[in-house]
């Protein structure tokens, strides 16, 4: 792709190459304009001869996206340019002075309890904001966290290509799940919706191989270790190191539940578990919806004297550019202010009930999610069987039952998919396409 000395733009001087990854190189480079070292790193695969336009479109939301990132656990955003004639696109990081995580293990450092919740600690701290967006890792490993100066850990790796937007739950690569299967999550093995507990789980395998020297189901064969990761549970962290803290033990276990709903809800819930020895074993269980993140924000300004449909429009493109925890609140309190000015405005609230539970769903609130849905559908019951609103309310139900690893997901999404092949409306063409798909990778299974 590149060579060492190639210059980006007549900027980027690319020095030597830092690594190799699904999507492209990362180069160290030197930014003439500001005589410093940067990260460089090329996102292959915008080259789509059906669709440039879009993709770069994509790439560059993307990026614009990163740029708000303002974290000390995430290498700041520095720049993104696309070449539209290679069909190749790179971003520009800080450069981050430090070890990662595979080197330290592999001089032979043996973490102790302290250090391991210290680093827990931090990544659950830089998950939490991410989360809020919400972009999901889905590659958390030792090799993407880095130890800089004081101990200070940096999450690597939050390329353009795994930034989780809103109705993309599905994300592959040329056909190949993505991710690096020693640290990969049950659904992620399964090419089924990933979510913030996809994370948890990544990063309980990460804490795992901290405290025993090995990840939970070791690293060898691929398919065999993705078997695992669905069907076996992995040995206790005691076995292999005796004497651990049970405490810390019962949460690394607890992220590595199969079933995404048994883990710590969110990663500030993982965390508070780490801190919390007296919570540890309370019901591992998402917060009630009141308390879910961002319904409570009393400093900012007062929203509900705007004209409802600009508040509506408000929410609606906080959710497309997404702005989740900036939405899901929006959607909750449109929800019930137009519950109250009466029948005439059922359409609206409805339409912001499904807002606010795709917020819920997005943010790994998934049995949350599902009860409002399953409640929006008994509201929508007096419509017709072939009513856009309710089919797509039932889809996303099907999904959720099938990420919640129910199988009745899929006779959901079959009978969706019968309902808008038998309407055959030229309208419904784009949800058709997405159901079909989902019933094919569920079934494929």
């Amino acid at each position: 792709m590149w060579s060492d000395g190639h210059v980006l733009d007549g900027r980027y001087e690319l020095r030597r190459r830092l690594g190799h990854g699904s999507m492209g190189d990362v180069w160290l480079a030197y930014d003439r304009r500001s005589r410093r070292a940067v990260a460089v790193k090329g996102i292959r695969g915008l080259a789509d001869p059906a669709h440039p336009e879009e993709l770069i479109r994509r790439f560059m939301l993307e990026a614009d996206l990163l740029a708000r990132w303002k974290h000390p656990g995430i290498p700041a955003f520095l720049d993104a340019r696309v070449d539209s004639i290679a069909g190749e696109a790179y971003l520009v990081m800080e450069y981050v002075l430090g070890r990662d995580l595979t080197q330290v293990v592999a001089d032979g450092h043996r973490f102790s309890e302290d250090e391991v919740v210290s680093i827990a600690a931090q990544l659950c701290d830089v998950l939490e904001h991410t989360h809020a967006i919400p972009v999901i890792h889905r590659d958390l490993k030792p090799a993407n966290i880095m130890l800089a100066d004081r101990h200070r850990v940096v999450v690597l790796d939050f390329g353009v290509a795994k930034v989780f937007r809103t109705d993309q739950a599905r994300l592959t690569h040329n056909n190949r799940i993505l991710g690096t299967v020693a640290y990969m999550s049950p659904e992620q093995c399964e090419g089924r919706a990933v979510h913030p507990r996809s994370d948890l789980y990544s990063l309980a395998c990460v804490l795992y191989e901290l405290l025993t020297g090995i990840p939970p189901f070791g690293d060898a064969d691929a398919a065999r270790v993705m078997h695992r990761h669905r069907y076996q549970t992995p040995e206790p962290v005691s076995l292999l190191r005796p004497g651990v803290s049970p405490v810390l033990e019962a949460v690394i276990m607890s992220g590595l539940a199969k079933r995404a709903s048994d883990r710590p809800a969110t990663a500030g819930e993982f965390r508070s578990r780490l801190e919390s020895p007296r919570e540890l074993f309370a019901p591992c269980s998402p917060a009630p919806s009141h308390a879910l993140p961002g319904l409570s924000t009393p400093d900012s300004p007062s929203l509900e004297s705007l004209p409802v449909p600009v508040r509506l429009t408000r929410a609606q493109a906080f959710f497309e550019e997404g702005l989740i925890s900036q939405a899901m609140p929006e959607y909750a309190r449109l929800a019930q202010d137009l519950a109250d000015l009466g029948p005439e405005h059922c359409e609206a609230a409805a339409l912001c009930r499904f807002g606010f539970a795709r917020c819920q769903k997005h943010l790994g609130y998934l049995e949350e999610a599902l009860k409002t849905l399953t409640a929006l559908t008994d509201e929508l019951h007096s419509r017709s069987p072939d009513d856009r609103l309710l089919l797509e309310v039932r889809f996303h139900i099907g999904q959720l039952l099938l990420d919640l690893g129910d199988e009745h997901g899929i006779t959901e999404l079959a009978e969706v998919y019968q309902t808008l092949t038998a309407a055959a409306r030229p309208e419904d063409a784009s949800i058709t396409a997405d159901v079909r798909r989902a019933f094919i990778r569920a079934t494929l299974g």
